[in-house]
């Protein structure tokens, strides 16, 4: 699923609750202007950072 800000983050973990989030392409698209920071910051205020993972550059994640 392709999502576009924060929000649409937060509306897939809710949507999806027993879904892992993976967020890709941080920091390096055009239409992604969302930071690993702030969306960090984001999940974490909102409840659902054991839910989302938001990888380095080259980082691999295992679910």
């Amino acid at each position: 699923m392709i999502l576009g800000d924060k929000e649409d983050v937060l509306r897939a973990a809710k949507a999806m609750p027993d879904a892992t989030i993976v967020a890709t392409h941080m920091d390096a698209i055009n239409h992604m202007a969302q930071t690993r920071v702030e969306l960090h910051e984001f999940v974490q205020k909102n409840g659902v950072a054991d839910r989302v993972e938001v990888p380095e550059d080259g980082e691999s994640v295992k679910l």
